[in-house]
């Protein structure tokens, strides 16, 4: 799904932390990358009215709604960025593909492998249609992560069952440095 006019109609879902660090992001995304498309950010959806028109006011967005199911329906809606609990991603995000939106989730993808199937076979389904999906890995280019994804893929490591693991970022320890 997209509009002929050059526009990425948005909806977000979920405006806590995440919610609040993606708002800045499609805000100023634009101002450090040529995009194909220019982020419309058109409606926020959270539980309570009230805190959801808060935080659409705060962050930039166009609306407030508290139903996700009836946003996914509207036809402003290109893509849907999803901010929520881990539990609640693959129910949204089956929905939100079958509904032809393309799909932003923040990790983890889902909390069970059930649900990371069934959000795996969703996004298979509706890339058929041109409909795209992805999960915001936002470490995947820092290179302890691209040395262990070189390391799996050449069979150095053996089959990975589980990764857990800390990447410690000094700056946030740094009083004066922006964002600590």
């Amino acid at each position: 799904m997209s509009n002929a006019d050059g526009r990425l109609r948005v909806a977000m879902i979920g405006h806590a932390f995440m919610g609040r660090a993606h708002s800045q992001a499609w805000r100023v995304a634009p101002r450090f990358f040529d995009l194909p498309r220019e982020p419309v950010m058109q409606v926020l959806v959270g539980r309570s009215p009230d805190r959801a028109e808060e935080a659409a006011r705060q962050l930039g967005w166009a609306e407030a709604q508290t139903d996700w199911r009836a946003v996914l329906e509207r036809d402003d809606v290109d893509l849907v960025d999803i901010c929520t609990p881990g539990d609640t991603h693959a129910e949204i995000a089956v929905a939100a593909l079958e509904a032809g939106k393309h799909v932003l989730v923040e990790k983890p993808m889902a909390n069970t492998l059930d649900q990371a199937e069934r959000m795996t076979r969703a996004a298979e389904r509706a890339a058929a249609r041109q409909v795209w999906s992805m999960v915001g890995f936002t470490y995947r280019r820092v290179p302890a992560v691209a040395l262990a994804q070189r390391l799996v893929a050449e069979g150095r490591i053996g089959e990975v069952r589980q990764v857990r693991c800390q990447y410690l970022q000094d700056w946030l320890a740094d009083e004066q440095a922006p964002g600590s």
